[in-house]
């Protein structure tokens, strides 16, 4: 490639010449050839100079690029430990809905009912300071080794935990309550190698959820525009609901040392990994992470990012 380049370089000078002798300034054609030839080599060096700046130039743009993506990935991995660090730890003052380690059927009911009694209240007063109207529902406690009827096809027995917007009813089953509260339910999908459902305020979060339900159907999320779409944001945005009502217990001084984690553990053990089902409800890691965003904000609004209208 070199030799034909000085070749065509050479064979241009020579046709460029006046006469075989010489130019009009008296140069000869052996001294016009190594003109040219001088001059080219000056050309490919200088090429070859460029080459080598944009290759230093390449390099040090992609060992740039590569500090700018480990510094990125610093900052998001910091932003999520922080995240992890700022989930409020209540201190031995702090008091919740509690059963108080009751697990007889009055007092699960008791139990029960109080916490939808809290969770009613906190949507009423938010619902009544938005201008909207305060939501309403209907409950069953399914008592162990019974079933009800539901208006949803499915009857409810007693490890039942979910709402039914056609008859707008929260059911959940003694047994299941029970389980949780004693940290002996089994049957969540995620519950082996995510967590365990347990404590009262596990029981509280599965009741601030199915109440979350409700308050989608009353502002027309469950309509019919939504037959046959996938569970997981309406599964997800009620877990977000569900935290925004956690973070009113921890404002108003009401939580209990453990508490945060027992929601955290449940909403782990409640996650599945069915991703192709429409009615998968999320990962673990999706359902306790919808749960920390309502936590962390405390903004209902936050919720609107898993279901558009």
């Amino acid at each position: 490639m070199k030799r034909w380049l000085s070749a065509l370089l050479v064979l241009v000078a020579l046709v460029a010449l006046p006469g075989c002798g010489g130019d009009s300034e008296g140069e000869s054609v052996a001294e016009r050839i190594e003109r040219v030839r001088a001059e080219s080599r000056e050309l490919r060096e200088k090429a070859q100079e460029r080459i080598e700046r944009v290759r230093r130039d390449a390099k040090r743009i992609r060992e740039d690029a590569r500090e700018i993506g480990k510094e990125l990935e610093a900052k998001v991995q910091a932003a999520f430990d922080d995240l992890e660090r700022s989930v409020p730890r209540a201190d031995e003052g702090t008091r919740a809905p509690s059963s108080d380690g009751r697990t007889e059927t009055d007092e699960i009911d008791t139990f029960l009912t109080d916490v939808l009694r809290r969770v009613d209240a906190y949507w009423s007063q938010t619902f009544k300071a938005a201008g909207l109207e305060e939501p309403r529902v209907g409950y069953a406690w399914v008592p162990v080794g019974r079933s009800v009827r539901t208006a949803c096809g499915a009857p409810a027995d007693d490890t039942a935990a979910f709402y039914c917007p056609a008859d707008d009813t929260i059911y959940v089953g003694r047994r299941i309550a029970k389980g949780v509260l004693t940290g002996a339910i089994s049957g969540f999908p995620g519950e082996a190698a995510q967590g365990r459902a347990v404590g009262d305020f596990g029981v509280a979060y599965i009741v601030a959820h199915e109440y979350a339900h409700n308050l989608q159907q009353e502002q027309g999320v469950f309509d019919e525009r939504r037959r046959g779409a996938s569970a997981m944001p309406f599964e997800l945005q009620a877990d977000c609901l569900a935290g925004t009502w956690g973070a009113s217990v921890y404002r108003a001084g009401e939580l209990q040392e453990g508490d945060v984690e027992e929601a955290l553990s449940t909403a782990l053990a409640v996650g599945d990994f069915e991703v192709g089902s429409e009615q998968h409800h999320g990962t673990p890691q999706e359902r306790r992470d919808a749960w920390l965003l309502g936590f962390e904000s405390g903004e209902p609004s936050q919720c609107s990012v898993f279901v558009r209208a």
